[in-house]
């Protein structure tokens, strides 16, 4: 019957034969075994928390664009132009609403008329839209598109402000 030595520092002889007094006690010794385990698990654990991070600034892109497209289709209602005194269009104000850098430098916002028609009543629609791109745009396999978008009804025909992109 064969036993197994009460002890790591008990070895066959023909391992005490090639390694040694010094050489069997490294082989069986069981310090920096946390750190090898640790290295194995911290790249899971870091791609992990840099895709929370990143999925966290998308969404916030993504609240971003519909909050900025539900205010400029609630100014484009009322045929309001916060913007006139300066010279821009609504469409170029409501850029300049967003918060992220990213967003107003590279998106687009739209104001459109579904129904072709811009009459009391009909739905104008803005839409605000951004390609995403994660990780500083390193990664352009990833890149996608983020779209806000708010319709409502027209109130006062559009005289401030005129449907297109900015």
């Amino acid at each position: 019957m064969i036993t197994k030595p009460d002890n790591h520092t008990e070895c066959p002889r023909a391992t005490h034969q090639v390694l040694g007094t010094r050489g069997r006690r490294l082989a069986f010794d069981e310090r920096g075994q946390a750190l090898v385990e640790f290295a194995l698990v911290v790249l899971p654990l870091l791609l992990i928390a840099v895709g929370i991070f990143e999925f966290g600034l998308a969404l916030s892109a993504q609240n971003d664009e519909t909050h900025v497209a539900s205010e400029v289709a609630r100014y484009a209602t009322v045929n309001e132009n916060p913007g006139k005194s300066k010279g821009q269009t609504l469409q170029a104000w409501g850029k300049e609403q967003a918060d992220q850098k990213a967003v107003r430098e590279k998106g687009s916002l739209c104001i459109s008329f579904p129904n072709g028609t811009s009459n009391i009543g009909d739905p104008v629609k803005v839409e605000f839209k951004d390609e995403w791109q994660p990780l500083k745009q390193k990664i352009r396999v990833l890149e996608t598109t983020i779209v806000g978008t708010a319709v409502m009804r027209v109130e006062a025909p559009p005289s401030n402000y005129a449907e297109g992109c900015a």
